[in-house]
Parts: structure tokens; C-alpha cells; sequence
């Protein structure tokens, strides 16, 4: 088991009848740095942040400078040939399509 301590990032997730979209906050980062595997169920976001040169000396910290790692469970509902991810100013952007099972569909009724 590894020692290693990782930054959380916050998520929003909204949905639409076609998909699920995940903001990740995850300022420090490139779009370069960013690891997104899905094996199985679970879907794993990793990103390592830049290092701060060495000879700086900080005078004060709010913010904890760490790589960052954050898994979801996700289930048939998702289609896994069709996830989609974006970086942006700091944010990750995923898009997962729902699975035909999981939209939501009109019933018709017969005579």
C-alpha cells in the first residue's frame, strides 16, 4: 500500500437525457499531467501538479499542493465508448453518454 497522500477534487455533475457531465477542479495541472482510466466499473482520475521550484521559501500556504486522484463508480448506465474529456483554466470536464437503456424514452400507447 502506498503512502502516497493525493488532493480530492470537487466535482459538480449535472445531467442531461443524454448525458452526465463532471466539472473536476483541478488548478496546478496540464491537460498533459492528466491520467483518465476506466477499468471495470471504476473510473479513475489522476493528475500530477507542477513542482514549486525548490529554492522558494514559502512565507505563507492556504492551499495544499498535491497530486490529485478521485474514482467513480459508474454502472451500465454509461456508455464507455463515448467519454469525453476537456481541460480547461483549471477544470476538467468529462462528458459520459448515458447507455440506450439508461435514456429516458416515450411509451406509446397502442389501440
Amino acid at each position: 500500500m502506498s503512502d502516497k497522500r493525493y488532493l480530492i477534487p470537487p466535482v459538480d455533475i449535472y445531467e442531461t437525457n443524454d448525458k452526465y457531465i463532471v466539472y473536476l477542479d483541478m488548478p496546478g495541472t496540464t491537460k498533459e499531467n492528466i491520467e483518465i482510466n476506466l477499468e471495470g466499473d471504476s473510473l479513475t482520475v489522476q493528475a500530477k501538479v507542477f513542482e514549486v521550484d525548490k529554492e522558494w521559501k514559502p512565507v505563507t500556504t492556504e492551499f495544499e499542493l498535491r497530486d490529485y486522484k478521485r474514482v467513480f463508480t459508474i454502472g451500465n448506465k454509461i456508455n464507455r465508448e463515448k467519454i469525453d474529456a476537456k481541460y480547461e483554466n483549471g477544470v476538467l470536464k468529462l462528458e459520459l453518454e448515458k447507455s440506450e437503456a439508461a435514456k429516458p424514452r416515450k411509451i406509446p400507447i397502442k389501440m
